[in-house]
């Protein structure tokens, strides 16, 4: 009991109904340290929190293994035993409930708070895992729940840029800018064309979406469709990196095609077409200047 203050005051808990046990050092499946904290946890339940009833008895005990925040860079865990108890009257039963983890949730708040600390800091989620003694994934985990995103920008700029990019899964994520600034202004988890609908007409009334002049986008078909939906006054532009990208490569085509062609395997034009493809990329000026 002489311990049970000082332990918990180490690692900022502050619920009375927590007894700490002991303290112990083990090894986990990977030959890991583990310093673990042993408590329990149990206080005087007086109604059933399903039917209301004032008959409630105790019901053994239930094992939780929780991550605590690290002290020295290594891996801290506290096994807790929660009481359970059982109504005499409904015949359910329930445990007692802590405001140091979530529901259902194995990283208490420490931890948690540890970890949004040290991305404050612009360090990487293998950094934190490794000063953590977690795993990257659940770094990841951590910081995408405490990221509020806000619901729209206040004011929709003039000028838009539309594209897609890959974003985890090999799953196809939208991402909408500003074209002059390239600031953000959504990214969406796909880009289907009815989320992208619903996103601007529940989001910006028809007065801010009639303000926008011009939007860019890629050559996709399905973002021409209802663009003037969307925008009625403004003007779709197709990226010109799309446009050269594309030309490139029906370039690149029948430059293959016409390599296939050619039997000697050893003749200067085999040779120039082979492994001098990036002379067929430059601009027209550089050309000319090579030339002379």
């Amino acid at each position: 009991m002489s311990l049970t203050n000082p332990i918990l005051c180490l690692f900022e808990i502050t619920d009375p109904n927590l007894i700490v046990t002991g303290i112990s050092k083990e090894r986990c499946s990977t030959n890991q340290r583990i310093h673990v904290v042993h408590a329990t946890l149990s206080y005087q339940l007086l109604k059933c929190p399903h039917c209301g009833h004032k008959s409630l008895i105790k019901n053994g005990t239930h094992m939780s293994h929780l991550r605590l925040g690290t002290l020295s860079g290594g891996r801290y865990e506290m096994h807790l035993k929660r009481q359970r108890y059982q109504c005499k009257d409904c015949s359910k039963t329930c445990g007692a409930k802590t405001k140091l983890v979530n529901r259902n949730e194995t990283f208490t708040h420490n931890i948690k708070h540890q970890v949004i600390v040290l991305a404050r800091d612009m360090l990487t989620s293998k950094e934190i895992a490794k000063l953590c003694g977690i795993s990257p994934s659940s770094v990841q985990r951590i910081l995408n729940a405490n990221i509020h995103l806000a619901y729209r920008v206040k004011h929709l700029p003039e000028n838009l840029c539309f594209d897609e990019f890959r974003s985890c899964n090999h799953w196809m994520s939208f991402n909408c800018c500003d074209a002059v600034s390239h600031r953000r202004i959504v990214t969406l988890k796909d880009r289907l064309s009815k989320d992208i609908i619903d996103y601007f007409e529940a989001r910006f009334s028809v007065q801010e979406r009639a303000q926008v002049q011009s939007v860019t986008i890629d050559m996709n078909a399905e973002y021409g469709s209802f663009i003037h939906r969307l925008f009625p006054n403004a003007a779709t532009i197709i990226d010109r990196f799309h446009i050269i990208q594309l030309a490139g490569r029906a370039l690149d085509n029948e430059r293959t095609q016409t390599i296939r062609t050619i039997q000697d395997k050893h003749s200067r034009i085999y040779h120039i077409l082979k492994s001098q493809w990036r002379l067929f990329h430059l601009d027209e000026i550089v050309k000319g200047t090579r030339k002379m």
